[in-house]
């Protein structure tokens, strides 16, 4: 089933010019949007659970890391985390970047947020890609 915010956010980025596409799963359907950056490509995902206008946005996977790496990934986060707002950036139990940010369910219009978010995102992510790998290879 496509949720319809699903369906908002996915149109509103396609009238901006933005290739997406749509994943239909039993619980949630989510607008998938690859981004090739500067410094590193990933895929943003648009995530909901219900009619309502709920999406969590989350970049799963970002970069991976050794166990050993974990502290200094974590300090990497933090300082992404300090210096920008709108996205948090996790190190994962399974050793991984996961960046998310969630849309307030009053947002009348999910689609135009979604779009903000997403260019947010993109630039946010980019700028810190370099710092959480210096922090993984050091």
């Amino acid at each position: 089933m496509i949720y319809r915010a699903t369906q908002i956010v996915y149109d509103a980025l396609i009238e901006d010019n933005f290739k997406c596409s749509i994943r239909e799963g039993e619980s949630s359907s989510t607008v998938v949007a690859g981004v090739n950056g500067d410094n590193c490509t990933f895929d943003v995902l648009f995530i909901s659970q219900d009619n309502e206008n709920d999406v969590s946005v989350r970049i799963y996977d970002l970069c991976r890391f050794k166990d050993v790496k974990r502290d200094a990934v974590l300090a990497a986060c933090n300082k992404c985390n300090c210096a920008y707002r709108f996205v948090r950036f996790t190190a994962d139990d399974d050793n991984t970047v996961t960046v998310s940010a969630d849309v307030p369910v009053e947002t009348a219009n999910p689609g135009k947020v979604c779009v903000e978010l997403f260019i947010r995102c993109m630039r946010i992510v980019d700028e810190c890609y370099p710092e959480i790998m210096r922090a993984i290879v050091s």
